[in-house]
């Protein structure tokens, strides 16, 4: 059976190829402190309150917070030397939730701006308030059918993101707790049910890619 073409990859950043050193309970306290908010989670925050005084508050503060981080920020799997090689061969390009100034400030470090094959950061937090409209706007950006479009990301959402938007997805789950959440569910299950590979760190989810799609990509690192 002939595999899927696959023409571009896009990646989240935060937990998938580096990690910021942030506190995030701090992060929530400040959110739950604002008046009228009422909000659980970062990400429900972001998505009921886009646009709002209250996000923009938000938003400059934690991009703040996000590019004091950088400098102590940790680089996943050796993602740097797997992405400059793997963007010799097929564009990458990625979104986050992130502030769009620390997003380009990242893979400024990582030395990715000069790569052959590079997107650039094609969604960030200004520009959507979920990682569905993120996608969107991504595949607009690059013109590129979204069933030739592979996203990498770290999160359930990411994979249920890639779903909904027509693309191809794999999530990175690292070090997982467990994967059954309830009496009747598993996550892995649910993941594979609907044709989403789970990977434990980037160069695997990479080398999944490789397999599934026949990508031409080098995934060694000497």
């Amino acid at each position: 059976m002939k595999k899927q073409k696959i023409s571009a990859i896009i990646f989240d950043i935060d937990g998938t190829i580096v990690l910021l050193p942030i506190d995030w309970n701090s992060i929530l306290i400040k959110i739950k402190s604002l008046s009228p908010v009422s909000t659980k989670t970062f990400l429900g925050f972001i998505s009921r309150y886009y646009g709002s005084n209250e996000f923009r508050y938000i938003h400059k503060y934690l991009e703040i917070v996000e590019n004091s981080a950088i400098d102590a920020m940790t680089i996943l799997d050796n993602a740097d030397e797997l992405l400059k090689k793997i963007c010799k061969y097929i564009p990458i390009g990625f979104v986050t939730m992130q502030s769009r100034s620390a997003a380009e400030k990242i893979v400024y470090r990582m030395e990715l701006y000069n790569c052959d094959k590079f997107l650039g950061v094609l969604a960030s937090r200004e520009d959507a308030s979920n990682r569905v409209e993120q996608l969107a706007k991504a595949i607009r950006s690059i013109d590129i059918n979204p069933n030739e479009v592979l996203f990498i990301g770290d999160k359930i959402l990411d994979g249920i993101a890639a779903i909904v938007s027509k693309m191809n997805g794999i999530v990175i789950l690292r070090n997982p707790r467990t994967f059954r959440i309830s009496d009747t569910d598993y996550i892995d299950e649910d993941l594979e049910a609907v044709g989403i590979p789970i990977a434990t760190n980037l160069a695997e989810a990479l080398a999944i890619a490789k397999d599934i799609y026949d990508l031409p990509i080098d995934i060694s690192i000497s």
